[in-house]
């Protein structure tokens, strides 16, 4: 069943979007999705939140740490997915290794229930 998925990520290059470097989550396509990863983003990394902002396609979380500023999207066509406002290589280095953390920690709180 859905136990045994792990939530993991695939790198995807938005040429709509000037070229931003996005994560997009898969197996983890939920409305609530974002609400969920943001908390851990914000436990682990001591990150802020903004309240989540509905559309009606989509809604975006912002987390912000100094000077970065992370995205979190849920778009009821493509899912959930992370991006950093700041696109130099080393904001979307640090991103990824940040994901790749909460992603474990998501998948060992999912193997658990």
């Amino acid at each position: 069943g859905v136990k045994n998925m792990e939530v993991t990520y695939k790198k995807h290059i938005n040429v709509d979007k000037e070229n931003r470097t996005e994560f997009l989550l898969v197996n983890w396509d939920y409305e609530d999705g974002s609400d969920y990863l943001a908390k851990i983003f914000c436990k682990e990394f001591g990150m802020s939140a903004e309240e989540k902002v509905d559309y009606i396609y989509f809604s975006v979380i912002k987390l912000h740490l100094d000077k970065i500023n992370y995205e979190l999207l849920w778009h009821e066509d493509f899912g959930n997915m992370i991006y950093s406002i700041e696109q130099e290589e080393q904001d979307v280095n640090m991103l990824e290794r940040r994901l790749k953390v909460v992603l474990s920690i998501l998948n060992e709180k999912l193997k658990a229930n």
